[in-house]
Formats: structure tokens, sequence, C-alpha cells
């Protein structure tokens, strides 16, 4: 009795450790998704136009990003309150987002949804994230963002079922979001308890070679922490 007890308990504690190396490396680094990429977008648009209008309303935008930076680590509930710099940046991204600046009008919103993110204002970034998703102006890869991110921000909590449908639409061969999107799909597993499955994922995204350097590091973490005779 008391031997059963024990191995039950051990293997509560191997579930919960499982738990929390997911959470931990699911979403590292996927914070500082949408500012690379709205900094390298708005810097080609920033090249390829000549109106002084676009020239404003980019440095505004990166003006912005500065000032949005370093934002608090998401608490485990309630909120945060920002900086007054930081209030500053979110306010010139919420104007941008509602201007005609086309391109970078996209980016801000992708960026003023990652503020509320970080803050624990978990409807306010969906309802950022979800106005690109629906954008049919949008470029399609900030379209998939802005869905990965909706799916990253709730893969503790969220409907398994309907997260990996729309995962699934970002995985594939040339995908821009596809490393991203397999990892948060290997995360589910973890959370669901198929480990097997989280395993076979993970190993895939450790050995290929186009996906970011960051994914294959955690996936190899994921690997370890996987492994039934670590100790």
């Amino acid at each position: 009795m008391a031997e059963d007890l024990f191995k039950e308990v051990d293997e509560e504690m191997q579930a919960e450790r499982l738990r929390m190396a997911a959470k931990r490396y699911a979403g590292a680094g996927l914070g500082l998704v949408v500012a690379v990429l709205a900094g390298i977008g708005a810097w080609s648009w920033h090249v390829s136009s000549q109106k002084s209008q676009a020239l404003e309303a980019t440095g505004t935008y990166l003006t912005a990003l500065r000032q949005t930076d370093h934002l608090p680590s998401t608490p485990s509930s309630g909120t945060v309150d920002l900086t007054t710099t930081a209030q500053a940046g979110l306010a010139s991204l919420q104007k941008l987002a509602s201007s005609d600046a086309k391109g970078v009008a996209v980016l801000a919103r992708l960026q003023e949804g990652g503020v509320p993110a970080a803050r624990g204002n978990v409807k306010g970034a969906w309802a950022a994230w979800a106005a690109v998703q629906k954008d049919p102006n949008a470029d399609s890869a900030l379209r998939d963002l802005a869905t990965l991110l909706w799916c990253q921000k709730q893969l503790d909590t969220g409907e398994p079922a309907t997260l990996r449908s729309r995962l699934a639409l970002l995985t594939g061969k040339g995908k821009p979001w596809n490393g991203l999107a397999m990892e948060a799909l290997a995360v589910l597993d973890v959370r669901e308890g198929h480990v097997a499955e989280a395993r076979q994922k993970f190993a895939a995204l450790q050995a290929a070679q186009d996906v970011p350097q960051g994914v294959r590091n955690r996936a190899q973490d994921m690997m370890q922490a996987l492994d039934p005779t670590a100790g």
C-alpha cells in the first residue's frame, strides 16, 4: 500500500515537473517575436516609402517599440501597472493601429496586443490580435502571427481541440511560423499527458534546420525533461 502511494505521488510530481517545464520553454522568446518582426517590417516599409507621412508614422512606431520594451513578466494572476513611458508607447501604438498608415498600422496592432498580454490582461491582447486576424488587408504572415500569439497565450487553459485546429493551419513546410506552431502543439501534448507524441514533435524540432535556433534549443531541453530516466 505504502509503495503504491509513493509511486502515485512520484508520478504526480513528475507530471507537475513536465507541466512546469512546458510552461517555461513554450513561451520563451515569443514575447520578442512581434518586436523583432515589427522592427524588420517597419524598416522595410521605411526604406520603400518616400512620403513624409509614411516616414513620420514609421518613426513614431519605432519610438513606441522602445517605449514598450522591457515590459514586466506576465504575472501568474492579476495585472501589473505600466510605467509612464510604457503608457505613452501604448497610446502611440493604439493611435497608429487606428490610422491609415497601412503596414505600420498592422504592426502597431500586433505590438499593441503584446503590451496588455505582458501585464496579464489577456482579454485586451486577444482583442488586438483578433483585429489583425480579421484584417483582409493585412499580410498573411502577420495574420498567422496573430493566430500564433492568440494560441500561445492560451496553452495552459484554452480548449485543446480549438487550439490544435488553429495551430494546425500554421504548420507545414514553407509556413513562416511552422517551428513555433509545432512547439505549441507539443506543449499541448504534454499538457494532455501525450508524452510519446510530445517527444516525437520535440525530436523533430531538435533535428530541424529550418526552424529558429531558440526553438531547437528549447526542444532539446524538453526532450531532457521528458526523458523517463531523468532524475
